[in-house]
């Protein structure tokens, strides 16, 4: 199986995931730091339950990188789903995913020491393109009126950058980040141990938000919440963890692929990921309004 076919496969159960976010975020568990806490202990459980297979010691500046990435994936975690909670999901998910291949292919360019073609970096500028169209409101005042300004036949204002691209770029930024310092992992060690030792980070770096005890009080409060209500517990539980398993292995998946081809390729690719969660939005929106309409 090929990195091309894994990624394909794994863009399309994180665009699943992704609308499941929205939904849980919208009303369910509405704390970014929260959500990311459960996700980052079902990583843990994971962890375990893959070290039976394949789990050894690198050397210690491995065992940073891996760590350091595992914590800055939390960080951009956190970032994404405030962009999410506030934003609809067809117009944050590829906004971050957009941006995200650009930081990719520059930390990967000078740390990792990865060159594209010529036609791979015409690629990067349509990716640019789109990132920052779609980070424009041109619905504050019409499309028609702003290609009018545009045309000189209105004086209507110019559309402007929507306030959740300042949460979308430093997001995407730490997802390049992070997903650099994983490929320099896997070019170190196995895919297991990689895969291990990054999601130790990311469980690390969720159990030191806790220090904040905001933090310890949201998580306690939403999970007394949920207690509360057993048939909203389980519909909550069943639709998270669906969820969290479609991303799971969505996360998997682009680990490998990461370990088999092209780090900034593999991100590039996320694109399929924007198209899969727009036509699943437009599903939900025409047939199901009550979970989701956009």
């Amino acid at each position: 199986m090929t990195w091309l076919f894994i990624s394909i496969i794994a863009y399309f159960l994180a665009a699943i995931s992704v609308i499941i976010d929205k939904t849980l975020l919208k009303k369910d568990i509405p704390n970014p730091i929260v959500y990311t806490f459960y996700i980052a202990v079902l990583g843990a459980v994971l962890m375990m339950a893959v070290i039976p297979f394949g789990f050894s010691v690198p050397d210690i500046l491995t065992i940073l990188i891996a760590l350091a990435a595992g914590a800055i994936f939390i960080l951009a975690l956190i970032l994404m789903f405030s962009a999410l909670r506030k934003e609809e999901a067809s117009r944050v998910a590829p906004m971050i995913g957009g941006l995200t291949p650009i930081f990719v292919f520059i930390f990967a360019k000078y740390f990792l020491k990865e060159f594209l073609t010529p036609t791979q970096y015409l690629a990067f500028v349509f990716l640019i393109a789109g990132s920052f169209l779609i980070s424009l409101n041109f619905r504050q005042k019409g499309a028609l009126q702003w290609l009018k300004k545009k045309l000189g036949l209105s004086k209507k204002p110019l559309p402007q950058i929507r306030k959740v691209f300042w949460v979308a770029l430093p997001a995407a930024i730490l997802f390049g980040a992070a997903n650099t310092l994983t490929k320099f992992v896997y070019q170190h060690t196995d895919f297991l141990t990689g895969f291990i030792w990054t999601r130790l980070g990311s469980f690390i770096a969720v159990m030191a938000l806790l220090i904040i005890p905001a933090n310890r009080q949201a998580i306690t409060k939403n999970f007394k919440q949920t207690k509360h209500k057993k048939t909203s517990q389980k519909r909550v539980g069943g639709r998270f963890l669906f969820g969290q398993a479609c991303g799971g292995i969505s996360a998997l998946l682009i680990q490998y692929a990461i370990f088999l081809g092209s780090v900034s390729l593999v991100q590039a690719l996320q694109g399929l990921q924007y198209a899969f969660v727009f036509l699943l939005v437009l599903i939900l929106t025409i047939f199901m309004p009550k979970i989701l309409k956009e």
